[in-house]
């Protein structure tokens, strides 16, 4: 891997890292927005989830990583709750608002502590393993 491939990689890493503390404080902005306000700004942050993910599957891609299934299908899970309470919350009904207040903001953090932490781990042995090769 060139040295431009590890520079690209890791801005995509910080990049990651910017996008998961946004996410995150967003969940915070939802847990007080108005129930008038609530749809268009859980649109935004769907819109952003998916971003983030698609942005860490392209990582995950580029250095072949082994448990990509098993991070693809938890990615698929976490969007398929979102995706299925999104009518409902256009709708107005804030049953499914204070649902996703409630448990989406652990179940996010969940992730990034088990599935994206063991992600990092296989960047970082990724980028070593070739860092040698070239040298």
């Amino acid at each position: 891997m060139s040295t431009s491939t590890q520079e690209r990689i890791f801005a995509e890493i910080e990049e990651m890292v910017r996008e998961h503390q946004l996410i995150l404080e967003e969940f915070a902005r939802l847990a007080v927005v108005p129930p008038a306000e609530f749809a268009p700004v859980y649109a935004g942050l769907l819109s952003r989830i998916e971003a983030d993910f698609r942005a860490e599957e392209s990582i995950m891609e580029q250095i072949d990583y082994p448990d990509l299934q098993n991070h693809l299908r938890d990615h698929a899970g976490l969007l398929g709750i979102l995706h299925k309470a999104r009518p409902y919350i256009d709708e107005g009904d804030m049953s499914f608002a204070e649902m996703i207040r409630a448990s989406m903001p652990m179940m996010l953090v969940h992730h990034m502590n088990s599935m994206d932490m063991l992600l990092a781990d296989a960047i970082a042995r990724f980028i070593t393993k070739d860092s040698e090769h070239w040298q």
